[in-house]
């Protein structure tokens, strides 16, 4: 009997004006001329024609496997927490990432002599190389996606895509909270931090 009262009791009914209802978030349309929209559709295009380009030539990994290879190229020896905290994702997704780096002989981890808990990554010749041809495939996407400027275009937008990076780093406190630091005393900065 108990049971009967809670399939039927009225709280736990569907009332079919209430299923009828459409969310209220329904009327709102997503302004597709936002800045932050067309900021967002453009990273997707790039990363998704980079990646088809990268899958066409065979090179055998994905987009988040070069951007690590490229951000160890230019910073050689970050952890691999270091790694994760600068894309945004846990450490075991990087590990997941870096391990088959590893296997291909791309990268290879040593022992920091300082603290012997860490693993410091280094990207080798081969993994060099491989890096090399990903960046010849990706300045193809870019050289597509800036074609349509002129030469005067493009030095503005490069100008103007630095003026806001320069906006979002100019708030040190809420730079610090985003990239999961403290504030100690100076100017943390986002640079560096992107998307894998």
């Amino acid at each position: 009997m108990t049971l009967q009262r809670e399939q039927t009791h009225p709280s736990r009914a569907v009332r079919p004006a209430a299923a009828a209802r459409a969310p209220r978030t329904a009327e709102k349309t997503l302004d597709r001329d936002h800045e932050g929209y067309l900021i967002k559709e453009l990273q997707h295009l790039l990363r998704t024609r980079i990646e088809a380009r990268i899958r066409a030539k065979k090179l055998g990994f994905s987009f988040p496997h070069s951007m690590v290879l490229m951000m160890l190229s230019e910073q050689p020896g970050l952890s691999g927490a270091q790694l994760a905290r600068r894309c945004g994702v846990t450490a075991q997704t990087m590990n997941g990432l870096l391990v088959p780096l590893e296997q291909r002989g791309l990268i290879k981890r040593v022992t920091d002599p300082e603290n012997a808990r860490v693993l410091k990554c280094l990207v080798n010749a081969k993994g060099k190389r491989l890096l090399q041809q990903v960046m010849q495939e990706a300045s193809a996407v870019f050289e597509q996606m800036l074609g349509a400027l002129s030469a005067r275009e493009r030095e503005e937008f490069h100008r103007l895509l630095h003026r806001c990076l320069d906006g979002l780093n100019a708030t040190p406190a809420e730079t610090a909270a985003l990239n999961g630091t403290r504030k100690r005393g100076r100017r943390t900065q986002l640079q560096g931090t992107t998307t894998c």
